[in-house]
């Protein structure tokens, strides 16, 4: 069977998905994109205050990351740190 790519509208829909999630739970953190480091569909810098753990909110993207990319068959990769 024929792999099939996310079209332009669907990334869309998925990158808006994934910051509105994140932006949910933790309201006032910054997300931008930023260069792959690999192969994947998107990489996004998540920057939060130094009050939050980075590992914490390592742990809540990748939960949200896994529930787009199951929806979008794309590949998200969030790389936070503190501002």
């Amino acid at each position: 069977m024929p792999e099939v790519k996310a079209t332009g509208k669907s990334l869309a829909e998925a990158a808006t998905k994934f910051v509105d999630a994140l932006h949910h739970i933790y309201p006032g953190i910054k997300i931008k994109p930023i260069a792959g480091f690999e192969d994947e569909d998107f990489t996004f810098e998540i920057a939060v205050p130094k009050d939050l753990s980075i590992d914490e909110v390592l742990e809540t993207s990748h939960k949200e990351c896994i529930k787009v990319e199951d929806e979008y068959d794309l590949f998200i990769l969030p790389h936070v740190v503190h501002v």
